[in-house]
């Protein structure tokens, strides 16, 4: 009898125990495009009446990816889920985790998500209910290869190439920027710009850093400006009004583009913020005029004597 009166404490003592802790699982939207990073937001919450502890082994948080058609997805490599943090008793805890490129939803269709939780503390493994997104296809509006090397010494200028995508679903029609290698096999960078009209075409250049600038409409009368660098970075977002004129891009005297027209509008969404914007184009200059410095001084070099005095001119086919 005593035996069978543990057995039951036991029993009702498991859900409570589980109780004591939850996790859920969410993302910011409900649509992805393929190889766009998905972030995936984990929140904790404890009632165990004391801190707990997370982070500190590589297997305290897992991922578990299938597809609509009932496949797992494989995971091609570690995720990056390190990184000590403590809950106090009453405390909630987010971990931020990206599923790209370690989990690869390439095909359209819908994917269920789950993740699941160690705490050594309880010795308890538990799992989030599925969160379920979508992975859509997009058309290609425009793309341009260009060369580019790193900052790095010595490195050897690459071929990458820019694409911007119109991606429709049932919210909203958005305009995406792609930036990958010649042979789209390496992607460093696809993200959302914004929501846009259906008519129309984004103005799009690219500048003497190899900077992509899209300039495009996404309201009636208001317009969404970014730069994105060549390894992927969004260096820049800002929002334009139309006033009198409307915001186009020109190239600026420095050799830089930027948007004349129209009327700047300060936003909570600024990418920088308006306090570092002056900054930023400070060093934009800065660069700028290293270059233009560097092509002059190209110029002014006179090439040194030929050993060898050609007898005849060369044919205009064999001529650079």
């Amino acid at each position: 009898m005593k035996w069978l009166c543990l057995v039951l404490s036991a029993l009702v003592l498991i859900p409570h125990t589980l109780a004591q802790v939850d996790v859920s699982l969410n993302f910011k939207k409900d649509f992805y495009l393929a190889d766009e990073f998905i972030l995936a937001e984990l929140t904790i919450v404890n009632f165990s009446g004391k801190t707990l502890v997370f982070g500190e082994q590589p297997n305290w948080l897992t991922f578990s990816v299938e597809s609509s058609r009932d496949t797992l997805v494989a995971r091609q490599k570690e995720l990056d889920v390190m990184g000590r943090f403590e809950i106090p008793n009453a405390g909630r805890g987010i971990r931020r985790v990206h599923l790209v490129p370690a989990f690869r939803m390439v095909d359209q269709g819908r994917y269920r998500i789950k993740a699941t939780v160690e705490v050594p503390e309880l010795e308890l493994r538990m799992s989030t209910q599925e969160a379920e997104i979508g992975i859509l296809t997009a058309n290609v509006l425009w793309e341009r290869e260009f060369g580019w090397a790193s900052e790095g010494l010595g490195s050897e200028p690459e071929v990458r190439r820019y694409e911007l995508m119109r991606s429709v679903s049932e919210k909203s029609i958005e305009l995406y920027v792609k930036v990958s290698d010649q042979y789209r096999e390496r992607v460093f960078g696809v993200y959302s710009l914004g929501n846009v009209v259906s008519f129309g075409q984004p103005e799009r250049q690219v500048d003497r850093l190899s900077n992509l600038h899209v300039l495009f409409q996404n309201g009636a009368r208001t317009f969404r400006y970014a730069i994105i660098k060549p390894d992927g970075r969004l260096l820049l977002q800002q929002r334009w009004d139309y006033s009198d004129t409307r915001p186009r891009l020109k190239l600026g005297d420095q050799g830089l583009i930027e948007v004349v027209g129209g009327l700047r509008q300060l936003s909570f969404d600024d990418i920088p913020s308006p306090d570092q914007l002056s900054e930023v184009r400070e060093r934009n200059l800065e660069q700028a005029q290293s270059s233009q410095e560097e092509e002059r001084m190209d110029q002014s070099r006179e090439p040194e004597p030929s050993a060898v005095t050609p007898e005849k001119p060369l044919s205009d086919e064999n001529q650079l």
